[in-house]
């Protein structure tokens, strides 16, 4: 039962990062677009913010290749977690993977957020 808890930690801790990365890229590819458009609407040269630009795209590059590792480390800790005895139970987050959980009278109580399931036996 110690293990189930501490995956269920862990798992929240990594559901978590990864939707603060997904947010930080959709804020950082909102700030890439207003930067041109402030310059236009400032009637600047084109060469004024170059360089804070080239900041930018950096970064967002070095964001998505934090979203790469993140992806590549939540495939790790799933294999992990099958070798320490937990391979009934599932990671559970959002997204295309979420699984929908059973009420007390098995009807849909909403998506599955951040936590671990157990698998049933077919």
């Amino acid at each position: 039962m110690k293990r189930r808890i501490v995956a269920e930690q862990l798992a929240t801790q990594l559901f978590t990062t990864e939707e603060a990365v997904d947010t930080t890229l959709a804020l950082m590819g909102d700030l890439i677009a207003a930067m041109p458009r402030a310059r236009l609407e400032a009637g600047l040269a084109a060469g004024v913010g170059q360089q804070a630009v080239d900041r930018v795209l950096e970064a967002a590059s070095g964001m998505a290749n934090a979203r790469r590792s993140l992806i590549a480390a939540h495939e790790a800790l799933a294999e992990a977690k099958d070798k320490v005895g937990l391979r009934r139970v599932t990671l559970v987050g959002g997204g295309d993977k979420a699984t929908l959980e059973l009420a007390a009278d098995d009807q849909p109580a909403g998506p599955s957020k951040g936590h671990l399931r157990e698998v049933r036996s077919a």
